[in-house]
């Protein structure tokens, strides 16, 4: 599945990573697969917790050889952290280096490093980067024309600034618990996803590349203050336009369709364990071939079920009979025939369905098999989805791998990059700066 590089629309941006779990390392991830040469920057004493997470347990094994690699003296006494999959996923094609910014020295390096790069990007609380004394003030007297993206939880203004934020927080305080979930009296239900991981990543990478094209036109960097909050009230766009435009409060519809009249309208049972189908019903040309499909019993003939309106009515009874005919139903070979019959239809596909059936994603070539030096081979997501004909995303980026082990990049960086001797990185080393 791997393909081979092309010239890269972002190759020759520099980009120093201070990220932190999902949502701001899904920002540099996307800039890593369009070529930036994005430099993930940690220290063992705080790992990232996503390294923690969904650790990868190799069955069947890699299809890569696994890599030698220098573990920097900093790891010494380390739990492993190089085996998250969920880490890998959210830093690949990225370079990783260790760095004490706590350490006076270690904050010079930093600064080493941002003078030789055109983007900074943090995802820490506002205060954090102004107590190192390396906020966007003073980065800029270190590199005018730098680019500053600081993704807070709530941003960096209003009363909720210092707010730690993790995704499904982000989830509820946006609108998005209150309309998800099943009708009253049931309880709001939280998407079973950190969504709120997901969306803004894609707002910082927009941003980004606003801000570079600002740059190559005027010279001038510039400040990005992005919350991870707000994006969320995007995804709630119709509820808060409702309620704005008409007062109306918004009520959970659970699988039913709360705008346009369809019933049928849910996700339905299928023969096997955990298997399920969405059917979907907006007209009587929709109808009538679903009954054909269901071999036209009796019940369907019921004036219960004679309309929409009398379908509507009695939702809660046709449920029932169509998921006591799909039970007895193959997913996969049912909603092939009831698309063939003009039945929106589809598969409710588990993680297992994506990876290994769907044909759509296959032909499309969205997972890349990537070589992880701790890992062996494994394949990627592509976070960059757009097809690019001159110049095409890879997962990989410009390393043509997975995330980085920690500290792996540490001799390119310092002694390529930095132009350090073999001498002073050893000496940062034993001194527990790098």
């Amino acid at each position: 599945m791997t393909t081979a590089i092309s010239p890269q629309a972002l190759r020759g941006v520099r980009v120093v990573d201070l990220t932190w779990m999902l949502a701001s390392a899904g920002t540099t991830v996307i800039l890593a697969s369009l070529g930036a040469e994005v430099i993930r920057i940690e220290w063992p004493g705080h790992l990232d917790f996503t390294r923690r997470q969904l650790q990868a347990k190799p069955k069947p094994p890699p299809m890569g050889p696994v890599k030698a690699i220098k573990t920097p003296k900093s790891m010494q006494g380390v739990a492993e952290a190089n085996i998250s999959g969920l880490f890998s996923d959210r830093n690949a094609g990225k370079l990783g280096v260790t760095l004490n910014m706590r350490h006076q020295e270690g904050v010079t390096l930093f600064k080493k490093l941002v003078a030789i790069s055109d983007i900074v990007i943090e995802g820490f609380r506002p205060q954090a980067m102004r107590g190192w004394g390396l906020d966007y003030q003073t980065l800029k007297t270190v590199k005018p024309d730098i680019i500053y993206l600081q993704m807070a939880g709530f941003g960096a203004t209003g009363p909720y600034s210092s707010f730690a934020s993790y995704g499904p927080t982000a989830q509820v305080m946006s609108g998005l618990g209150a309309i998800t979930g099943l009708p009253e009296p049931h309880p709001p239900t939280m998407w079973n996803h950190s969504y709120m991981d997901v969306t803004p990543p894609f707002y910082g990478a927009m941003a980004l590349m606003a801000a570079l094209y600002y740059r190559n036109r005027t010279g001038q960097g510039q400040y990005i203050d992005q919350g991870q909050y707000e994006p969320g009230l995007f995804l709630s766009g119709t509820a808060v336009l409702d309620f704005s435009a008409n007062g109306r409060r918004s009520k959970r519809a659970g699988n039913r369709s709360p705008f346009i009249d369809a019933a049928p309208h849910g996700i339905y049972r299928c023969a096997g364990e955990d298997n399920w189908i969405a059917i979907a019903v907006f007209t009587e040309d929709e109808w009538r071939p679903l009954c054909g499909e269901m071999g036209n019993p009796n019940w369907a003939k019921d004036s219960r079920f004679a309309t929409m309106a009398a379908r509507l009515e009695n939702q809660d009874a046709l449920d029932a009979h169509i998921e006591e005919w799909t039970r007895g139903q193959e997913r996969y070979a049912l909603m092939y025939r009831l698309q063939q019959g003009g039945v929106a239809a589809g598969v409710a596909q588990s993680p297992g369905d994506k990876f290994e059936r769907d044909p759509q994603l296959k032909a499309r070539d969205f997972f890349v098999d990537l070589p992880h030096s701790r890992l062996g081979t494994w394949p990627h997501t592509r976070h960059v989805t757009p097809k690019l004909t001159r110049t095409p995303a890879h997962p990989g980026g410009i390393t043509q791998r997975g995330a980085p082990c920690v500290g792996e990049d540490n001799d390119y960086v310092y002694k390529t990059l930095l132009g350090l001797s073999a001498e002073q990185v050893a000496d940062y080393e034993e001194r527990g700066i790098i």
